[in-house]
């Protein structure tokens, strides 16, 4: 893609977001190529949907790239990757790399950076590469006392891998104990006794999985479980279209437009906006390692 400093929608783009970008578009032609090999099915989602639809891509102050991919053919894309993806791309998920939670998956690249700084706070030591997102898509239950508590279920075992999440932060990493992190460390030293990271990760991967037949609804329920904005109806994603993404084309749901209603309201409407990461570093150029001893030495 060009490279070049520009101006969309009154919005200055440097050359380094450009850069970022790129670096994007590169790691999902990793995925596509993966995707395409297999016979599975990768939409986008979010910004990066609403980008394709409305700029034919990226929104100019947007900084992430989001894709969706249905439970099974997302179960079956970790298997494929552990084989295919080489260095420089790295496959995060709550088994390649203690800590990381099981909401969805992450495909980041060596050789280069991108963190928030609560991603560094809770754990400095994992990989933190510029990366592409990849959410898992799951049949949502008809019933909706079966929904309700599903629900109810899945918020309190993400709760409960917070509580693990401040416990490492604090013992391994040595972030500073607030007396509200030290509550949370509590709970998680009598959670303990009775579970672990790998078994909460299985717990909550499988009850997200819980409906295994089509249902009237899917949605990204892993992401944020009782979010209304990411349930949709089935017949929303049974097809794929392809639309401009600035020199590419990319996957998209065929009812784009009503995916985009339901998650953004009057997405037609033209508004100016900020990045969602806006303590995001990056730089595509530095090994995230390299650039974490830099960061390191700066604040000595």
């Amino acid at each position: 893609m060009n490279l070049n400093e520009e101006v969309r929608c009154d919005h200055l783009i440097t050359t380094e977001m450009k850069k970022l970008w790129a670096e994007f578009l590169d790691i999902y032609d990793q995925i596509d190529q993966i995707c395409k090999r297999h016979n599975l099915t990768v939409i986008a989602d979010g910004g990066t949907l609403l980008g394709a639809v409305r700029h034919k891509g990226f929104i100019p102050w947007d900084d992430d790239f989001d894709l969706d991919m249905y439970i099974d053919d997302y179960l079956k894309f970790i298997e494929y990757a552990k084989d295919e993806l080489k260095e420089p791309y790295f496959l995060q998920t709550c088994e390649t790399e203690p800590g990381y939670p099981p909401f969805h998956l992450k495909i980041r690249k060596s050789g280069t950076t991108c963190f928030t700084g609560w991603e560094l706070e809770m754990s400095p030591e994992g990989h933190r590469g510029i990366f592409v997102d990849i959410f898992p898509i799951y049949n949502i239950p008809d019933d909706e006392k079966v929904y309700a508590k599903q629900v109810k279920k899945l918020q309190k075992i993400r709760k409960i891998y917070s509580y693990y999440q401040i416990d490492r932060a604090i013992t391994k990493f040595g972030v500073k104990k607030t007396r509200y992190k030290a509550k949370q460390q509590f709970l998680w030293k009598l959670h303990s006794f009775f579970t672990s990271p790998e078994k909460l990760c299985r717990q909550y991967m499988d009850l997200c999985n819980l409906e295994k037949n089509k249902t009237k609804r899917v949605g990204l329920i892993s992401f944020n479980p009782g979010y209304s904005k990411i349930v949709w109806p089935s017949e929303w994603i049974e097809k794929t279209v392809y639309l401009p993404f600035e020199d590419i084309m990319i996957p998209a749901p065929h009812k784009y437009e009503e995916i985009l209603t339901a998650q953004f309201g009057d997405w037609h409407e033209f508004v100016k906006g900020t990045s969602l990461h806006s303590s995001l570093q990056f730089s595509t150029d530095t090994d995230y390692r390299d650039y974490l001893k830099n960061l390191k030495a700066a604040d000595k």
